[in-house]
């Protein structure tokens, strides 16, 4: 299933404070979050996206987007996987992302699992094609402001240049602006 992590406006329940304990405790989600809205995460993130969060659709949104991607590999969870036990924010989270009350999703990750892939030899045939939804979307990758501008540097080194060769004063240029930076 394609990653759709927006449900309507008017489907978004407020969001419970453990579900925001487990987005402030998962630093890459919450990390990505605050350089995509806010470039930095120095400060009290947190208590400022929860602000922007009551307020902004966008920010519902990318909030939204960003677990998505990142804390489940870019798909709406329909379920727990087997035998894995999830804490409550994170379930939340799985739950908003997929469009159905905890409840709902707790009882989808319960019963008998889906069938998993052989591990060698051929994989049987399915039954009927009628399960096969067809060829699922991919999702662009995420990229940072740091990784826009440094493709974007190069993409301006490149024309600079004179076919396959490149000004060495342009790359050192963009190294010692890259050193400057980490120091």
């Amino acid at each position: 299933m394609a990653a759709q992590p927006s449900p309507s406006p008017a489907a978004r329940p407020r969001v419970p404070a453990h579900a925001w304990t487990w987005l402030q405790r998962s630093r890459p989600v919450l990390t990505e979050v605050a350089s995509q809205l806010y470039g930095s995460t120095e400060g009290h993130v947190l208590d400022r996206l929860k602000a922007d969060y009551a307020e902004d659709p966008f920010v519902q949104d990318l909030v939204a987007r960003v677990v998505c991607d990142v804390a489940f590999n870019g798909r709406v969870p329909e379920r727990r996987p087997a035998g894995a036990r999830w804490d409550r924010g994170l379930t939340w989270w799985a739950a908003h992302l997929a469009g159905v009350s905890t409840k709902e999703f707790d009882a989808r990750s319960e019963g008998s699992s889906p069938p998993q892939a052989r591990l060698f030899g051929p994989q049987p045939q399915p039954d009927a094609a009628a399960n096969d939804p067809g060829p699922v979307p991919r999702r662009r990758p995420l990229v940072s402001v740091e990784r826009r501008a440094m493709i974007q540097a190069l993409r301006d080194i490149l024309a600079s240049g004179d076919g396959h060769t490149v000004p060495a004063d342009a790359v050192r240029a963009l190294l010692q602006s890259l050193e400057a930076e980490q120091q």
